[in-house]
């Protein structure tokens, strides 16, 4: 191919070196031969265009200097000359083709990515479905660049707008997951809440005996929190998905841990204070009554109620 390419080189430039001397005699005639010696490297890309882009591209850069330099000596020659005419729209329609084969390997590499795109958004991953749809984009414009007309190619056409119309769906489920966002987080909220009247009931533990105003102050805040949790789980069911419970999964834990410490620190204090209404009621009633030690789950000082949660946690 290499030593073929340097004959034709030689044997092109041959004749147009004698044909310059008639240039100032005839120049239509000077050009017509220079476009006809061109033409030669342009039917050689045609032939190499499908199998060698790069060949063929080479070859019709070649065609083209000739043509300019035609113009040069003859610049009506695409006017004038009808066969210059007729050869040329020839030839232009070779490099659109030659311009689709460098083209469709950007085509087919763009369309991957839009697969790519796809199937991550399939997956509900948003931000990879974004990254290969720019990728898609991208490429598609470069392919673009080299020819708009490879969207000729009825396939590569249909595919295209097929791609396309997946930006919609991609910022669709982008909204989608704003709006989950924002309701996870007002649930969340709620449920904060809940773990701050939960760390007021642990203090209460603390610092108070188990008395009657104990009792009440824990009852009330285990209504508080079931309250705000209520009020997180109500938020909640707008939505479905096990991302959006998992996301939430390290706070239900510690709510339910520390709802049910609470709650059985109030049941403990509730049948300390009854055994100690029984024993006062016989003491007035002079009524003996069986002695029955108390136990760690009877009766309870406030440092004891605060070990049952330290034990819990």
């Amino acid at each position: 191919m290499k030593y073929w390419m340097l004959t034709l080189t030689c044997f092109a430039f041959l004749p147009f070196s004698q044909v310059l001397a008639n240039t100032e005699n005839d120049p239509a005639a000077t050009a017509d031969a220079l476009f006809r010696e061109g033409l030669v490297y342009c039917n050689q890309a045609s032939r190499v265009s499908r199998t060698d882009t790069t060949l063929a591209r080479q070859q019709f850069e070649q065609y083209r200097s000739h043509l300019e330099r035609a113009q040069v000596i003859d610049a009506s020659v695409l006017e004038s000359n009808s066969f210059v005419q007729r050869e040329h729209k020839r030839c232009i329609l070779i490099e659109d083709n030659i311009a689709r084969a460098e083209a469709i390997p950007l085509v087919e590499q763009s369309l991957a990515q839009c697969a790519e795109a796809n199937t991550a958004l399939d997956a509900a991953d948003l931000d990879q479905a974004s990254v290969s749809f720019e990728q898609f984009r991208a490429l598609r414009d470069q392919a673009l660049t080299v020819t708009p007309t490879v969207l000729r190619v009825g396939s590569v056409a249909v595919r295209m707008r097929v791609c396309d119309r997946l930006v919609e769906k991609i910022a669709l489920a982008e909204a989608e997951r704003q709006m989950t966002q924002q309701t996870v987080g007002r649930a969340r909220i709620h449920f904060n809440k809940a773990l701050a009247s939960c760390e007021v009931g642990q203090g209460m533990l603390n610092n108070q005996g188990p008395t009657m105003d104990t009792l009440n102050a824990l009852k009330n805040v285990v209504g508080q929190m079931q309250a705000h949790v209520n009020k997180g789980d109500v938020v909640l069911k707008t939505l479905s998905g096990e991302g959006v419970a998992a996301s939430l999964d390290s706070v239900s834990d510690r709510l339910d841990a520390c709802q049910q410490q609470l709650e059985l620190a109030a049941v403990a204090v509730e049948q300390h204070l009854t055994e100690k209404a029984l024993a006062v009621q016989s003491v007035e009633a002079e009524t003996p009554v069986a002695q029955v030690e108390p136990g760690p789950e009877s009766v309870l000082q406030g440092q004891e109620i605060s070990q049952i949660v330290d034990n819990d946690l």
